[in-house]
C-alpha cells in the first residue's frame, strides 16, 4: 500500500527528459515514424509522444544529427522518407528505424506497416520486407527496425480495426539481410498496450528506459556503460510482461553476432526502477486494467438493463424470464486480466432482484395470502414414486455419458431412484444421486435439478461446497425473499467447506459467497422494514432490527474479505454503510481494487 501511495504521488520514472550525452554518432541516421491519427482506423494513443521522446534521446543523449521525423504519413510519403533515411546514413554507421502505428499480416504471413489512409478494405502501407530490402541497400553497417505496432487486427486499446480477425499469426521472421534486425513489440497477435501512468505505449516506455541505461547488465553481466541489443531486448521483454501483462511477448533477435550490437554507450547511465518499484508499477497498472475491464462490462450490462427495464416494469412470465436471465448472466460476473479472473459487482443485478421481489410481494397481496412466518419451513415436494430395480441401471459407468447429455430414459431414472432408496453405503448413494443431477442439469430442467440437489444436500451429503453454492445461488434467483433463510443456510455450509477450493478459484468463490450472503441478508432486512411500516408493533420492530444487524455484519464480512483479497468492494461498502448507519463501522471508503 505504501509503495502504491508513493507511486501515485511520484509516477513511474521519467523517460522523456533526455540525459545529456558527450559522444557524437556522426555516422548514424534515424527515421522515426508515428501514425497516431488515422483517417479511417482507430487512433494510436501516445504514438506521437513515443516518437518525440525517442528523437530526444537519439539527438541529445546518443548524438545522432540526421534524424527524419515523420508524423501521420501516407504511403507515398513514407516510401520517400525511407529512401531519404537510407541515403542519410554514413558508411559504417547505424540506421535506426522506428515505427509506431498499426500493422497487419496477410494470409502469407507478410507484415505491412499501415499509413494514415489505410482502411479495412484497403490496407495501405509499406511492407516490412520492402522496408528491410530498401534500408539494406544503404551504407549502414547495421540497421535496427523497431516496430511498435500490433498485427492482430486490434489497436493499442483493444479496439477492432475492421480487418479479418487473426487469433494466431506467425512470429517475426529473421530478415534475409545480415545487417538488418527487426525488433517487434509483439511476436504474435497480442496487443502492444498502453501505459497511461507514464503517458506512453508500454513497449516504448521500457524501450526508452533500456536506452537510458536501465538494461545495462540485464543478461547477467556486470554493468559496463554499454547497452547491447541482447540486453535491451531481455530487459524490455521482462519488464513489459511484469508491468504490462504476462501474455505479452516482444520479439527477440537470435543471431549471435547481431545481439552483440551496441545500442547505447555513455559515461552517464541511469539506474532503472528496482524490484519493489517495478512490483508497485505492475500492481497499479493491473488495477487500472481490471477497472477498465470492469467499467466496460458494467456499461454493457447497463445498456442491457435499460433495454429490459421498461418491458419488465409490469409482472409477466416473459418479463420474469428476462429478469432471471439477466441475473444469471451477471450475478457472478468476472473479468479476466492476465488469465486471472476477478469477481466484479454489476449494480443492476440488485435492481433486477428488487423487481422480482416486488412482483412476488404484489402477487401475495393480490391473492390475499399472508407471507410465511420467518423461521417456519416450507413443505417439501413429494419425491417420485419408487419402482422396482431392473437391469436398466446395473452398470452405472455406462449411464454416465447418457446422463451428461441429458439422455437418461424414464426407466433408467426410475431405476436409479430405486437404487438410491435401497443403497446402504453413503458413497454409493452419492454417485447415484450425481448421475441424476447431471441428467437434469444437461436437460436444463431447473425445477428437477433443484429437487434433486435439495435431496442430495439434506439426505446424502452436504460437504460439497460447489453444490451448496450452486443450490444457494439458484434458489436466490428463482425464489423470493421468503427463501432467504434457506439460501443463507447453504451459503454457510459452502463456507464451512471452502478449503476444498484452491488459488484463484478459492478467492473468487469465497468472494461471491460473501457477496450473496450480504445481498440476501440486505433483501431480508429491507423486507422486514417494509413489514414494520405496514404493521407497526413490537414484534415487527424487533424483527426488523434483528435483520438490520445481520445485514450489517454480513456486509462487513464481504467488505473485509474483498479488501484483503484485492477485489472490488464499492457495493460491499455501500451495503455496510446503509445497514450500519455509521461511517465508523465500515472503515474507509475505497472503491477500487488495491
Amino acid at each position: 500500500m505504501l509503495l502504491l501511495a508513493a507511486l501515485a504521488l511520484a509516477g513511474p520514472p521519467d523517460v522523456d527528459s533526455p540525459l545529456k550525452g558527450t559522444s557524437k554518432a556522426r555516422k548514424d541516421a534515424a527515421l522515426i515514424v508515428t501514425v497516431e491519427d488515422y483517417k479511417l482506423l482507430a487512433d494510436v494513443s501516445y504514438a506521437t509522444r513515443d516518437g518525440d521522446s525517442l528523437q530526444a534521446w537519439l539527438s541529445t543523449t546518443h548524438g545522432v544529427e540526421r534524424i527524419l521525423r515523420v508524423q501521420d504519413p501516407d504511403r507515398n510519403t513514407l516510401r520517400r522518407k525511407i529512401d531519404d533515411a537510407a541515403r542519410a546514413v554514413r558508411r559504417g554507421g547505424t540506421l535506426w528505424v522506428y515505427f509506431a502505428g498499426h500493422g497487419i499480416v496477410d494470409e502469407d504471413g507478410r507484415r505491412t506497416l499501415l499509413t494514415r489512409e489505410a482502411a479495412p478494405d484497403d490496407p495501405a502501407g509499406v511492407g516490412l520486407n520492402d522496408l528491410a530490402a530498401d534500408v539494406a541497400d544503404s551504407r549502414a553497417k547495421q540497421v535496427l527496425i523497431v516496430l511498435d505496432a500490433g498485427f492482430g487486427g486490434v489497436g493499442r486499446l483493444g479496439e477492432p480495426l475492421g480487418f479479418p480477425p487473426r487469433d494466431e499469426i506467425p512470429p517475426v521472421a529473421t530478415p534475409a539481410q545480415k545487417k538488418v534486425s527487426v525488433w517487434a513489440a509483439a511476436s504474435g497477435a497480442e496487443i502492444p498496450g498502453v501505459y497511461p501512468d507514464a503517458g506512453h505505449g508500454m513497449f516504448a516506455y521500457f524501450l526508452l528506459g533500456s536506452l537510458r541505461g536501465w538494461a545495462d547488465g540485464a543478461t547477467g553481466g556486470k554493468p559496463n556503460a554499454d547497452v547491447t541489443l541482447e540486453e535491451a531486448q531481455s530487459y524490455v521483454s521482462k519488464t513489459v510482461k511484469q508491468v504490462g501483462g504476462k501474455l505479452w511477448n516482444p520479439s527477440k533477435e537470435s543471431r549471435e553476432d547481431v545481439v552483440k550490437w551496441s545500442l547505447a554507450r555513455s559515461g552517464q547511465m541511469e539506474i532503472g526502477p528496482d524490484k519493489e518499484l517495478l512490483a508497485a508499477m505492475a500492481q497499479s497498472e493491473k488495477a487500472r486494467r481490471v477497472k477498465e475491464a470492469t467499467d466496460s462490462m458494467i456499461a454493457v450490462a447497463n445498456a442491457q438493463w435499460l433495454e429490459i427495464a421498461v418491458t419488465t416494469a409490469v409482472a409477466s412470465p416473459a418479463g420474469i424470464e428476462k429478469l432471471n436471465a439477466f441475473i444469471q448472466k451477471y450475478e457472478l460476473a468476472t473479468v479476466s486480466v492476465d488469465g486471472v479472473a476477478t469477481a466484479i459487482v454489476v449494480p443492476q443485478v440488485a435492481d433486477a432482484r428488487a423487481r422480482l421481489d416486488q412482483f412476488a410481494r404484489d402477487e401475495l397481496k393480490a391473492k390475499g395470502k399472508k407471507k410465511r412466518k420467518r423461521g417456519t419451513k416450507k413443505s417439501k415436494a413429494p419425491p417420485p414414486p419408487a419402482v422396482s430395480v431392473t437391469a436398466a441401471c446395473d452398470d452405472l459407468i455406462k449411464l454416465e455419458p447418457a446422463a451428461m447429455s441429458g439422455a437418461l430414459s424414464t426407466e433408467q431414472i426410475a431405476c436409479v431412484e430405486s437404487k438410491i432408496a435401497m443403497a446402504k453405503k453413503q458413497t454409493e448413494r452419492d454417485k447415484l444421486s450425481r448421475v441424476l443431477l447431471a441428467n437434469a442439469d444437461s436437460r436444463a430442467d431447473v425445477e428437477e435439478w433443484m429437487r434433486l440437489a435439495a435431496r442430495h444436500l439434506e439426505e446424502i451429503d452436504r460437504s460439497d461446497p460447489d453444490l451448496c453454492f450452486r443450490y444457494a445461488l439458484t434458489l436466490s434467483r428463482i425464489g423470493t425473499v421468503e427463501d432467504g433463510e434457506d439460501v443463507l443456510k447453504w451459503i454457510g455450509y459452502a463456507l464451512e467447506n471452502k478449503q476444498a477450493w484452491q488459488g484463484p478459484t478459492y478467492i473468487s468463490r469465497v468472494y461471491n459467497l460473501y457477496r450473496l450472503q450480504a445481498e440476501v441478508a440486505t433483501r431480508m432486512w429491507i423486507d422486514a422494514e417494509q413489514d414494520f411500516q405496514e404493521e407497526r408493533n413490537e414484534e415487527s420492530s424487533l424483527t426488523a432490527e434483528e435483520f438490520r444487524g445481520f445485514a450489517k455484519n454480513t456486509a462487513r464480512e464481504w467488505l473485509d474479505y474483498a479488501r484483503v483479497s484485492g477485489q472490488e468492494h464499492g457495493r460491499a461498502y455501500a451495503l455496510c454503510q446503509a445497514a450500519a448507519g455509521s461511517l465508523n463501522f465500515c472503515g474507509e471508503a475505497v472503491t477500487s481494487p488495491q
